[in-house]
């Protein structure tokens, strides 16, 4: 079988049809050294903004990019004290600011307000339960779920939460991972969940890898009970990052991003679903991680997401996030996540 990735011609906008003007042509995967190159076009028209993958990877052939995907590989462990203080600042962090307070001490209601001192730190512990409190506790699908980090994550804060995923390979190293995770594999509509099965759904970024995300919203907005919730975060196309290192940004991530988005074009997106009440705003998570990928892109052609960084460029990469979040107090397209919060 061969390791070509068939594709077709993707001229036009999926959501408001436009003609797509070339942005970048020639890109190859970055990454994981996926097969083809690659060209995006960004929709022409202004009240869209839309960018997507001209080819389109075939739906039947798209899983031979992620054959040797990140979410394959155990990430190491972190031991030693400082370990255990981060640990106990986040429990506290959540207690304070998502009411996960079951078990949390004073102690370490005090250490939660540690991660404040690093304007940077609160953006990436509010993603790591994408935003959802917990008196909104009940049934909740990660869609998209990859490792199964969330899941086991949000389940150990009392949801019953399940994950999904269409990489098999992913799916079963998340089963691994963690003794009674309930992990689906495949499409989200191949599940045939009842209606009003789920009580919040996240998609951490996910939207952009589908060929569809219309579809994929609706069906999400099918399974929410009335008054469930959406969490979805995706990479912000018009971010501070995207702006400065173009064709080389590290979230483009040919051939996998199928779709990337700006505020309108997420909030098309999302009515069109269904959602009509829905919030939107940017996050600074993970700048640091896609300054450094960014960089690496630009100076050599590709990055290795699972080698270690040396403390200096640590250190840099942290400073570029500070940057990020003073640009955002002026520019609120700034930050590097683009973050929806829906409700049904």
């Amino acid at each position: 079988m061969s390791d070509a990735l068939v594709a077709r011609p993707a001229p036009r906008c999926m959501l408001c049809g436009g003609e797509g003007r070339l942005l970048y042509d020639g890109l190859r995967d970055r990454l994981f050294s996926a097969p083809g190159e690659w060209s995006l076009r960004l929709c022409t028209d202004r009240g869209c903004g839309l960018m997507w993958l001209d080819p389109m990877p075939e739906e039947a052939d798209i899983h031979k990019a992620y054959a040797s995907y990140y979410t394959h590989v155990e990430a190491p462990a972190r031991g030693g004290a400082m370990a255990r203080l981060f640990a106990a600042a986040k429990r506290g962090y959540l207690a304070n600011q998502f009411g996960y307070g079951e078990g949390v001490s004073i102690a370490e209601r005090l250490a939660g307000l540690l991660p404040w001192l690093y304007p940077g730190r609160p953006a990436e512990l509010d993603f790591s339960v994408m935003w959802l409190a917990r008196g909104a506790r009940g049934r909740l699908l990660d869609v998209g779920a990859g490792s199964g980090w969330l899941v086991a994550q949000m389940q150990a804060l009392g949801w019953r939460a399940e994950g999904l995923d269409f990489d098999p390979a992913a799916v079963e190293r998340a089963r691994a991972r963690a003794r009674g995770l309930t992990m689906h594999c495949g499409a989200l509509a191949e599940q045939r969940f009842p209606d009003a099965s789920f009580d919040a759904i996240a998609m951490s970024h996910s939207i952009e890898h589908v060929h569809d995300p219309v579809a994929w919203l609706a069906e999400a907005y099918r399974i929410l009970c009335p008054g469930g919730r959406l969490a979805l975060a995706t990479p912000n196309s018009a971010s501070m990052l995207h702006r400065r290192f173009r064709e080389h940004w590290f979230a483009l991530d040919p051939p996998r991003h199928l779709q990337l988005f700006n505020r309108a074009a997420l909030d098309t997106a999302l009515r069109r679903a269904g959602f009509t009440r829905q919030r939107q705003f940017t996050s600074v998570r993970d700048a640091d991680g896609a300054y450094l990928g960014s960089r690496a892109i630009r100076r050599r052609g590709r990055f290795d997401m699972t080698a270690p960084r040396p403390a200096l460029a640590r250190f840099v990469a942290r400073m570029v996030q500070l940057r990020e979040v003073a640009r955002s107090a002026r520019d609120p397209d700034a930050g590097e996540d683009l973050v929806a919060l829906a409700v049904k």
